[in-house]
């Protein structure tokens, strides 16, 4: 059963990177994380495309991000 609870706090956290184009880095609830540019954000569906430099373009549902750890992705090694 989805948590539209969680999805919806997710997509509020999400918009603003998304609209704005910046990185965003989050967590699963398995403690995976994730980096890249969301290229979709869908709030019908909750659900979203990330694109990652490594692991490419890649669909995920949005009640399985943790809200609280979603953050602009800081840049390294520049």
């Amino acid at each position: 059963m989805p948590n539209d609870k969680t999805a919806h706090d997710s997509y509020r956290k999400l918009l603003y990177f998304f609209e704005n184009k910046i990185k965003v880095h989050f967590k699963d609830f398995d403690d995976v994380f994730y980096n890249g540019i969301i290229i979709d954000l869908n709030e019908e569906k909750l659900s979203m495309i990330l694109m990652e430099r490594m692991k490419g373009t890649m669909p995920i549902l949005l009640e399985f991000i943790n809200p609280d750890s979603i953050r602009k992705m800081e840049e390294r090694g520049k």
